[in-house]
């Protein structure tokens, strides 16, 4: 069975409506969790002590979401997410200007020390 991680940085429209954009947000997840293949979601927000100097978040997205992803094919999985996006609750807090970036990544390995 393959595993997979789908990452999602986004931003809000509204700095002053956060709240409204992370409630709306958790009922985007619970939406998505039902899509077969999902397994999992967290969220998270970017951290001010990056390692290297410059903005946080990604491309200027503070706002990331984790999806964790076990199907026999990710390329069926990505598909049913893009399907099924009428299906889904939508917000204008989520800037859709730049657009969020959505990447797939295929499970490779294990390391522990």
């Amino acid at each position: 069975m393959a595993r997979a991680l789908m990452l999602v940085a986004s931003s809000a429209t509204d700095p002053n409506r956060i709240g409204e954009f992370g409630d709306w947000y958790a009922l985007h997840i619970q939406e998505l969790l039902q899509v077969e293949g999902i397994l999992s979601a967290t969220r998270w927000e970017a951290s001010p002590h990056q390692l290297l100097p410059g903005p946080s978040g990604i491309e200027g997205r503070p706002f990331l979401a984790l999806y964790e992803i076990e199907c026999d094919d990710v390329e069926a999985v990505r598909d049913r997410i893009r399907d099924s996006s009428n299906d889904r609750t939508h917000s204008d807090l989520l800037e859709l200007d730049p657009l969020p970036i959505t990447l797939l990544f295929e499970h490779l390995g294990e390391w522990s020390p």
